[in-house]
């Protein structure tokens, strides 16, 4: 039963939208999820989700025992309203709730009476249902589902003194801690139902960090709070004795937006850091790509590609410290050795010079895929299980690939490259030098210096290039989105998927690519510079342009995964 009421909850929050019931959410929870049912009903009907495999199989499972059920709006909920889930943990228990605006309440105690035997209990308008440790209210617009999840620490810690107060002789502690737990959680339920106190829309932090174009969002208050919550109860920790503290890890409440658009799907991401490390992820991503770099970059002859642009002086400077915080709330029996082990490699890096030998700059490229023979050694064997070694051919799926990394030091690189061809790791060309590879490698590599750019590729079409005294380049909109960014990743999802050796896949695999080819375009993920205290990255897959909207090719794609 609770597997039903659950997925009804699900459902409900996946279609609803009402400020209301927010002022049920106390401030003081740790974490928010809600979906914007009024953006999403903009997207789709109901009727489209009763006819997706999700919907079919949940009304194939209530209608079981209830014929009647032909749609999720026989749920009764208000799918035109807003619904909540929210999280509030404790040092004994946590609990996971849902808040629906209801609609029916006729309909939903129909479907609720042909799935449960358990009595419902009516006082007033209110009535409640209780299975274990969970717990439901509603009456004519409003149903809480609170679910509490005992902290198995804190049980194991107290176990003696909730022994005493078994029922009986003959009731077991488990059965003993079922009860408590299910009684804190009616508790907390009741609590919920009836709050006229200081809400979550007080709370500054997740009133900005709400977007109404979003179909979803998700808030979490403190970000330490809710790892230590999530991990310090756990039966794992508790029995090998870990007993992790993250509140040195500088980072604060966190919040999630997610858009289904016209022609694409965006997912962003906003963390909040603390002062000290605000200055210290400030420092370190204060950098831009070098415009030398863009010279070499041909947007035609791109798959996919990776830039990252660091200050690595920075870095070093500021990692040991930050390791000390992370590594030492994670193992706080080790804190005193991770603060030393982090001194002494700050004492022992010479910041300054790598900087300047790798600046942070890099741009990694994925400019071709293809299949490309390759020599290997095997061996055969006669009547008499004599060996003899054979050299064969074989075909292999090889990329051409080009890295960049910025450098200021080209002199000391010179020296290691001279020290490769003395000892013939390298072959000297006029203007640039080969790598000796292993006969199994497909590809063949090069490296060049040039332009404070140390070059490493496959691709002898791009080292023509590279070398040329007049490079060509077509950058197109990538410059600014890279110069901007402290790091991108791009992939031309319908490009790449043409390189693959499709007819050696198999029909499961081929039909992925054909839905994937003729659905989505380019995807991205960027992490931007901080702001203020906030570090924002994004996500995006772009989907084709013959769609209705993005959220209808997740819909299809889920129909087409349960085929």
């Amino acid at each position: 039963m609770r597997k039903i009421i659950l997925i009804s909850a699900i459902i409900a929050s996946t279609l609803s939208f009402s400020q209301s019931l927010e002022t049920k959410i106390p401030a003081e929870v740790q974490a928010v999820i809600s979906i914007n049912g009024e953006n999403l009903l903009d997207l789709m009907t109901v009727t489209d989700l009763d006819n997706n495999a999700i919907g079919k199989e949940i009304i194939k499972d209530v209608s079981r025992k209830n014929p009647d059920f032909n749609s999720l709006s026989d749920f009764g909920f208000d799918l035109e309203s807003k619904a909540f889930y929210f999280y509030q943990p404790t040092d004994s228990i946590s609990y996971h709730n849902f808040l629906i605006k209801l609609k029916d309440r006729k309909a939903f105690e129909q479907m609720l009476d042909s799935n449960t035997s358990v009595a419902v209990n009516r006082t007033g308008n209110v009535s409640s249902f209780l299975d274990r440790e969970t717990t439901i209210m509603w009456n004519d617009n409003t149903l809480l589902f609170t679910a509490g999840e005992p902290s198995y620490s804190y049980f194991k810690d107290n176990e003696e003194r909730f022994k005493k107060q078994a029922e009986n002789e003959d009731e077991y502690y488990y059965q003993t801690k079922i009860r408590i737990a299910s009684g804190w959680t009616s508790n907390y339920c009741k609590k919920i139902f009836n709050y006229n106190g200081a809400s979550i829309l007080l709370n500054k932090n997740y009133l900005e960090a709400k977007d109404n174009k979003a179909v979803a969002s998700a808030w979490i208050n403190n970000y330490i709070e809710l790892m230590t919550s999530l991990t310090g109860r756990g039966l794992f920790n508790y029995s090998i004795g870990l007993n992790p503290n993250f509140n040195n890890l500088g980072f604060g409440s966190m919040n999630f937006n997610l858009y289904f658009e016209k022609d694409a799907t965006r997912l962003t991401y906003t963390m909040n850091t603390d002062n000290k490390w605000k200055k210290s992820i400030k420092k370190m991503y204060k950098s831009k790509i070098n415009r030398s770099f863009f010279k070499y970059f041909d947007i035609n002859d791109v798959l996919g590609y990776t830039s990252i642009a660091l200050n690595t002086e920075a870095v070093l400077e500021e990692y040991p410290n930050m390791m000390s915080d992370i590594y030492g709330g994670i193992l706080p029996k080790f804190k005193e050795e991770t603060a030393v082990s982090a001194e002494l490699l700050s004492l022992i890096l010479d910041e300054k010079a790598i900087g300047e030998l790798i600046t942070g700059n890099a741009l990694l490229i994925l400019n071709d895929l293809g299949e490309k023979e390759v020599t290997y050694t095997t061996y055969e064997y006669d009547d008499e299980y004599n060996e003899t070694e054979v050299e064969k051919t074989k075909k292999e799926m090889s990329p051409d690939f080009t890295f960049m990394i910025g450098s200021e030091n080209e002199e000391f690189l010179y020296k290691v490259i001279d020290l490769g061809v003395k000892h013939s790791a390298f072959e000297k060309n006029a203007n640039y030098y080969k790598l000796n590879m292993p006969n199994d490698v497909p590809f063949d590599l090069y490296a060049i210096i040039k332009d404070e750019i140390v070059f490493i590729t496959s691709s002898e079409k791009q080292l023509k290039n590279i070398v040329s005294s007049s490079p060509h380049s077509n950058v197109g909109t990538h410059k600014n989105r890279i110069r901007k960014n402290a790091a991108v990743m791009y992939l031309n999802i319908e490009k790449l998927l043409s390189k693959l050796p499709v007819d050696e896949f198999r029909a499961d695999d081929k039909k992925m690519i054909s839905f994937a080819s003729k659905n989505l375009g380019n995807a991205y993920y960027t992490l931007g510079k901080v702001k203020g205290s906030k570090l924002v990255s994004e996500i995006t897959v772009e989907t084709a342009s013959n769609r209705e909207n993005s959220l209808r090719v997740l819909l299809d794609f889920i129909d087409f995964l349960a085929k």
